[in-house]
């Protein structure tokens, strides 16, 4: 096709922001305002529109966004965009959504790049607590901040914790995930599941935290190295299997889906 689909996806503190959109390309044009007017309302791609799609509540320039998926709208100023997110996110490029659906709208100042062509979302700096989303195209860059919570994991409540507590022997699976036999010890403490492992895994802290996904006794590490947060690891994953009540009587740990470890309960 001549605006071939292209995606681009960042986390940032466990919140995931997708960008989906197809990507037209200069071929010698000046994109705005000569293949998009001033004043016109455009998807920023081609063929079906543009959508973002983030898994938490965020803000954009400051203005907060629910959670879902979005269709990404534009119009075009020479001193000055209106960006504008509609909750209707299944949309033809030619079918701009109606005002009722709107979810935010935004003024937004365009800033001059090195020549892009062909249209591309990419983002350029990413902190702990947010990030730049650039939408660029020709010399025109229309750039967005994205900043999210600190995130909070979720009180796990207190029958679910005693199934988990105790300790456990994880063996390597496999000879190159730099693993050694571990002693794993889960404790709770404010409503929440720790471990500790001897020795510690990799380069972090002993000591970590365990953070549930939303599946059964399924948790991320988040680490920490000399006693301050470090952050969450993002493919790797403790996961509990239990007996017909629900205590657990091993443990697997991956990485990339792939086992790393796995062992019993010892007490």
């Amino acid at each position: 096709m001549p605006s071939e689909k292209g995606a681009v996806s960042q986390t940032i503190d466990g919140t995931t922001i997708t960008i989906e959109y197809s990507r037209p390309v200069a071929r010698g044009r000046t994109p705005f305002p000569d293949v998009v007017h001033w004043g016109r309302m455009w998807t920023p791609g081609a063929n079906w529109a543009t959508t973002l799609d983030t898994d938490q509540p965020i803000r954009v320039n400051g203005n907060p966004l629910a959670k879902g998926k979005y269709s990404v709208w534009m119009i075009p100023g020479s001193d000055e965009w209106t960006v504008i997110l509609n909750r209707d996110a299944r949309r033809f490029h030619t079918q701009p959504p109606a005002s009722s659906d709107e979810a935010l709208r935004l003024a937004v100042k365009p800033a001059t790049g090195t020549h892009m062509e062909t249209l591309t979302f990419y983002f350029p700096v990413v902190t702990r607590d947010g990030a730049t989303l650039d939408m660029h195209w020709g010399t025109t860059v229309v750039p967005l901040r994205i900043t999210v919570s600190p995130s909070r994991p979720q009180e796990i409540p207190a029958a679910e914790r005693t199934m988990y507590v105790g300790r456990y022997r994880l063996t390597p699976n496999v000879p190159d995930g730099n693993l050694p036999e571990t002693t794993l010890e889960v404790t709770e403490a404010g409503g929440q599941l720790h471990a500790r492992a001897t020795p510690a895994l990799w380069d972090y802290d002993a000591t970590f935290d365990l953070v549930p996904i939303g599946h059964d006794g399924e948790f991320k590490l988040s680490f920490y190295r000399s006693g301050k947060l470090f952050g969450m690891e993002a493919e790797g994953q403790l996961a509990f299997h239990g007996d017909s009540a629900g205590h657990a009587t091993t443990i697997n740990l991956t990485q990339f889906n792939r086992l790393l470890a796995r062992g019993p309960r010892e007490n």
